[in-house]
């Protein structure tokens, strides 16, 4: 597993928000300068965490269908069936579940005609039952970093202490800072006023 710190953490935080944000603008509000910024993003593209930037689209905008495929397939001929739907431009995202009833379910987006066509292009053998449902209102999912995972190390932002567990994660002027617990978010907020006040 690949080890981020709170900066590559924040860097992420930040281009998973608006992928078109300059490095200058991220440096500015990791606190950091625009060359770190670029020698992280760099290795995180090296190391695969950044397979590629990329827009997000609202396609009901552009009068495009998007749907659900739900294939319930005999277990040796999921593999097979996978690769055959990952093929297939209106295949957008794909996923092998555990469960038996519904073994491969895909997110497919296009023309609705091109769509219920997708069964006629792919090999039905030990296909026990295939389903499109389509999508009626689309809500966007939440594609922040989980800042739980064993792979992320974070400091708090007030007491230096690595963080167990979820992370409190508070904007304060604009830049993200992560606490272990409410406390030390409180007490940094008191401090962080106290320096405004003065200045």
């Amino acid at each position: 597993m690949i080890q981020l710190d709170n900066l590559d953490v924040k860097i992420l935080t930040h281009l998973q928000s608006n992928s078109r944000e300059s490095f200058q603008e991220i440096a500015k509000r990791c606190l950091t300068s625009v060359p770190t910024v670029k020698s992280r993003v760099d290795r995180m593209i090296e190391l695969g965490v950044i397979n590629k930037f990329t827009i997000d689209i609202d396609n009901s905008k552009l009068g495009i269908t998007e749907a659900i495929l739900l294939v319930n397939a005999k277990p040796g001929a999921v593999s097979r069936i996978t690769d055959e739907l990952r093929g297939l431009e209106e295949v957008k995202e794909l996923y092998v579940t555990s469960d038996s009833d519904t073994a491969i379910v895909s997110r497919v987006a296009g023309d609705m005609q091109r769509i219920l066509t997708i069964q006629d292009r792919i090999n039905l053998t030990d296909v026990n039952n295939i389903r499109v449902l389509s999508v009626k209102n689309a809500f966007r999912k939440d594609s922040t970093i989980p800042l739980a995972s064993t792979g992320i190390t974070l400091t708090c932002a007030y007491c230096d202490r690595k963080v167990a567990g979820e992370a409190v994660r508070k904007k304060i002027d604009e830049k993200d800072y992560y606490f272990c617990c409410t406390t030390c978010q409180g007490e940094f907020e008191k401090k962080y006023n106290k320096l405004l006040a003065k200045a």
